[in-house]
């Protein structure tokens, strides 16, 4: 225990899950606009703001919304797979950056792994779903978490012709499925999911 809490990864994922509260908060009690930025824009803005909107709109916490969430505020965004995971480079190879390496989205998904350990009549998803996307960020078997922007994935490398999408293949095991969602507690109006921090 004392190696993970060396690393400070469950104090950042505190920090993390505390601003996208303190945001959903603002959004929904005070119908605040809010600004989100980080030193690069790309790591802890984007980790903020999709957990931001699983806590404030019941369509991001079905699988099809998730997947949207993460196409829209991490690919779309264009948050740096390539850099961050060192897909398919060795040690300094090409030129790489060690110092650039950084599991951004697998906190994101540790975050929402607290938040559907919380609230599991809410998300549709469980968590093996969010463990086995974990994995295939790493595996690199589907294209849709390679590369550092939309622009390498479609033009340069041509990832969507060339490799399968990973939301398909999750979509297709039923074993991913929360079996005590609720569909109309989800989507009970007014509701915003208020974590225990």
């Amino acid at each position: 225990m004392q190696l993970v809490e060396n690393t400070n990864w469950l104090s950042m994922a505190r920090l993390i899950l505390s601003a996208s509260r303190q945001t959903a908060f603002h959004v929904h009690y005070n119908q605040l606009p809010i600004l989100l930025h980080c030193r690069h824009g790309w790591d802890r803005a984007s980790q903020v703001a999709a957990l931001s909107q699983l806590l404030l709109d019941p369509h991001y916490r079905m699988r099809e919304g998730f997947s949207t969430l993460v196409e829209k505020d991490f690919l779309s965004f264009g948050h740096p797979f390539h850099t961050r995971c060192g897909h398919g480079e060795g040690k300094n190879e090409q030129g790489g950056d060690e110092g650039q390496l950084s599991p951004i989205f697998i906190q994101f998904l540790d975050c929402v792994f607290q938040l559907v350990n919380q609230f599991p009549d809410y998300f549709e998803f469980n968590a093996r779903y969010l463990l086995l996307l974990s994995e295939h960020i790493y595996s690199c078997r589907f294209g849709t978490l390679l590369c550092d922007s939309e622009r390498e994935r479609e033009v340069v490398a041509g990832i969507r012709q060339r490799t399968y999408c990973m939301w398909e293949y999750l979509d297709s095991i039923p074993d991913l499925i929360n079996p005590v969602f609720d569909r109309a507690t989800s989507e009970k109006a007014g509701d915003l999911l208020m974590p225990l921090l």
